[in-house]
């Protein structure tokens, strides 16, 4: 496996979010020790906000930026985040966000091409139906919408990765539920669309996330790596700041043969911080990162469970 980490791990200031330019986040990370990075594309979309620069008109200008900072970096991006809307369920005559989600998408496409991405993260849609949540509506519309977009991204040589999302009492999202979202991969039937676990997400909707990477299996591509404790909030900290059970998760990975990129979603360990000693944290993170692929976060553990 390979380490990583999103590039959100450098966007907030003392809770504001967007705040921190992509290239800045790059730099952070690599000094930190990070060669692999997840480019988070969905918090450059956000417009409005200070630093949203795949809204601007001069757009393809920064991605020609992030390619030279990438050669002169050394840095690689296997694994990306693509635009998803932040406005709730559809009915199933929309589109997420419209005509620029439409556009914010496409963006992201060609952003990740530009960079060499292998795998994008591509959230599914959840669709009403009678003014609620509907399982059957929602799998219909993904279907569709994901084959549209397929032919896209696959045009553009970046694999597609469908997140699972949060299904509990109080989140109505029914892409929470891996046997359906299992069951929309398999049915899309495409060698270069799988899924991407979110470890937080899962537990959020009572799996146990290495119960979870098992019932994947195969068609796992990619991962957001994130803690919490499993019972509203999905808080993306620090793995061992909440209650999963790492080991026992990093022994699943092994067991299903995953080698891509063990990515860290944990943009909430640092965003409480002034940006100024956010830095430091990051360097924590790699170091974290580095133990819990090693073969001494098995070791400890057996040897904690002996006491």
């Amino acid at each position: 496996m390979r380490l990583s980490t999103s590039t959100n791990i450098l966007s907030f200031d003392w809770k504001h979010p967007y705040q921190v330019p992509f290239e800045q986040a790059v730099i952070v990370a690599q000094a930190a020790g990070y060669h692999y990075l997840d480019a988070n594309f969905c918090g450059l979309c956000r417009k409005g906000r200070s630093v949203a620069p795949l809204t601007e008109d001069g757009w393809e200008a920064h991605v020609a930026d992030w390619q030279r900072l990438k050669a002169s970096l050394g840095v690689e991006f296997k694994q990306a985040h693509a635009y998803f809307s932040i406005d709730g369920p559809v009915n199933e005559d929309e589109t997420p966000g419209g005509e620029f989600g439409e556009e914010m998408m496409r963006r992201s496409v060609l952003a990740a091409e530009a960079l060499g991405v292998e795998w994008m993260v591509a959230h599914p849609v959840c669709v009403l139906e009678d003014g609620q949540p509907s399982p059957e509506a929602s799998f219909r519309y993904n279907l569709a919408y994901f084959r549209r977009w397929h032919a896209f991204w696959r045009a553009h040589g970046v694999g597609m990765a469908i997140e699972n999302m949060i299904l509990n009492e109080s989140h109505t999202n029914v892409w929470g539920d891996l046997d359906r979202l299992i069951a929309l991969v398999d049915g899309l039937n495409a060698p270069d669309i799988g899924v991407c676990l979110d470890t937080g997400h899962a537990w959020l909707s009572g799996y146990d996330p290495a119960e979870a990477a098992r019932k994947i299996g195969a068609r796992l591509r990619c991962t957001h790596i994130a803690e919490n404790h499993g019972q509203q909030k999905d808080e993306h900290v620090a793995p061992f700041m909440g209650t999963i059970d790492w080991p026992g998760f990093v022994r699943a990975l092994r067991e299903i043969g995953y080698e891509n990129d063990f990515s860290f979603e944990i943009q909430h360990f640092t965003s409480c911080f002034p940006r100024a000693i956010q830095p430091t944290l990051v360097r924590f993170t790699y170091e974290l990162g580095c133990y819990l692929l090693s073969d001494r976060l098995q070791s400890d553990q057996e040897r904690l469970s002996a006491l």
